[in-house]
């Protein structure tokens, strides 16, 4: 284990590439040596509907879910989750930097 998991606001992905997030996500993970290769699983879903803030239809989401079996230390989660947001910021990157 762990499960990845990306939720999406269908406006995040008309601007986000999500099958280019969610392999960036799953091989950094499987190949980022905290894991064994062969547990990690990775998935994206659309929310099908969705309210963002102020609901300004330019508001988006995308949400990253680590679930993993107890017993990681710490260090391990937080290893992971610096690595899960590196290698997704690296993705999005020209969406956030257009703002909302």
């Amino acid at each position: 284990m762990p499960h990845i998991v990306i939720e999406y606001s269908r406006g995040a992905g008309e601007r986000v590439p999500i099958e280019a997030l969610t392999k960036a996500v799953h091989r950094c993970i499987r190949d980022g040596g905290v894991v064994k290769p062969k547990a990690v699983r990775t998935f994206a879903r659309e929310a099908t509907f969705s309210c963002v803030a102020d609901e300004h239809p330019q508001n988006h989401f995308i949400q990253i879910i680590i679930r993993m079996a107890p017993g990681r230390s710490l260090e391990t989660k937080q290893q992971l989750v610096r690595a899960t947001l590196q290698a997704a910021r690296v993705v999005a990157a020209p969406a956030l930097s257009e703002g909302r």
